[in-house]
């Protein structure tokens, strides 16, 4: 059994943890959307929650419809971005590479 400890310092190390800034393709079907996030993971199993449970208020626009033929979502980090860059850098950074991501494949940018 895990002790009180251990639960309370698990929770302090996630807490604590860098983020991993990526840029993802969320592909449902044919269709894909790019985004930038502090946690891939993370965004992967909200947008498939809110897919399978039909909650359309945190799904982009078409992306659920997509998800109701298709039935599976996919993510797939194309581009990490160098942690060290400071906020105001990272938001310069983000914008020409999700033009460049959603020019190249083809995808919405959220």
């Amino acid at each position: 059994m895990i002790s009180n400890d251990e639960k309370r310092a698990a929770r302090a190390a996630y807490r604590d943890r860098d983020p991993e800034w990526a840029i993802c393709v969320l592909r449902v079907g044919a269709r894909a959307w790019v985004k930038c996030v502090a946690d891939p993971a993370a965004l992967e199993r909200r947008m498939s929650f809110v897919l399978r449970h039909g909650r359309g208020r945190g799904a982009p626009a078409g992306m659920a419809a997509a998800f109701a033929e298709a039935g599976e979502l996919s993510l797939e980090v194309v581009e990490t971005l160098d942690p060290d860059f400071s906020a105001m850098a990272r938001e310069t950074r983000v914008k020409a590479r999700l033009a460049h991501w959603a020019a190249a494949l083809g995808a919405t940018p959220l």
